[in-house]
């Protein structure tokens, strides 16, 4: 008997739950047939629900968040180390993510639901890749990095290099992320992320927006702006960031930041909002998270 949820029947899963990294492994590469890496499964669900995605019978479903070192947030050598099976209510809560990168805490803390953070991870989120992924404008702002792990070893990745389009990246089969590590905060050093939906919410970001800058001596220096729902991944417009540095935080240097900004992407009209709009507000976005951000510094 089909277990139906919706009008969409589950296929019939092989469940593992491993409590170790190299069972972990060893369970990737030992098993026949299709293989899905779950933890929170706050997308798994629905995306079998809605038909987005379809497995035969017998896919073999892993369920890693039993592993405690793929869980947890540090601070070691200058830099916040988050497992990958860190839930969202976690990095809002923690006392090393508000110290070190209060920004991804605020990102968090408007994604989703109270419940869907209670069971959503981190890395499931940068996993998912879409491009209206609310994690990744604040950890691109950050200069995050990710760790990916196989049988072979680890490869660290750039997160500016991760994202290849919507819903896909560049892990190869059998690579599981296992970590994301953002430097430390420096002194003189503020971020901002805004958000819009089409409710403030539980909905998808028509776009997002983080900004990182630090300044010294009255003067922006490596500046971060990075955007979401505007492009086939999460990006850094590249452009505004290097036009900021070196430069006064002045309300004329802050908007052509951020109209530079929207002049950089190539957002797409959909249902949620048109091209236009989207553009509009990433300028919006931009020019507020900075303004947030030299009200902190100034």
């Amino acid at each position: 008997m089909k277990n139906f949820i919706g009008s969409r029947a589950l296929p019939e899963i092989k469940y593992h739950s491993p409590g170790k990294m190299d069972e972990l492994l060893a369970l990737i590469s030992g098993c026949s047939g299709p293989v899905k890496i779950v933890a929170g499964c706050t997308d798994f669900i629905p995306a079998l629900r809605t038909g987005r995605w379809t497995f035969a019978n017998g896919v073999n479903v892993i369920d890693i968040k039993k592993i405690d070192e793929l869980s947890g947030i540090t601070v070691e050598g200058g830099m916040v180390r988050i497992g990958a099976c860190t839930r969202l209510t976690q990095l809002v809560e923690s006392p090393e993510i508000l110290a070190h990168a209060p920004v991804l805490a605020q990102a968090a803390a408007q994604m989703a639901s109270l419940q869907v953070r209670n069971s959503a991870t981190i890395g499931g989120n940068i996993c998912m890749s879409s491009p209206a992924a609310d994690a990744a404008p604040p950890l691109l702002a950050l200069d995050a990095s990710v760790t990916l792990k196989d049988g072979e070893g680890e490869q660290e990745v750039a997160l500016c290099d991760f994202f290849t389009g919507p819903g896909r990246n560049v892990m190869k089969p059998g690579q599981v992320l296992t970590r994301i590590c953002v430097p430390v905060k420096k002194e003189n050093e503020a971020a901002e992320f805004r958000k819009i939906g089409t409710r403030t919410a539980v909905i998808i970001s028509v776009v997002s927006a983080a900004v990182r800058i630090r300044v010294v001596d009255g003067v922006c220096r490596d500046t971060r702006i990075a955007l979401g729902s505007v492009a086939p991944t999460p990006v850094r417009v590249r452009q505004a960031e290097s036009f900021l540095d070196g430069k006064r935080f002045n309300d004329e240097n802050i908007d052509a930041c951020a109209a530079l900004a929207a002049e950089e992407i190539t957002p797409i009209s959909d249902l949620r909002a048109s091209s236009e709009y989207r553009k509009d507000v990433a300028r919006t976005l931009v020019k507020r998270s900075v303004m947030a951000c030299r009200k902190r510094l100034v």
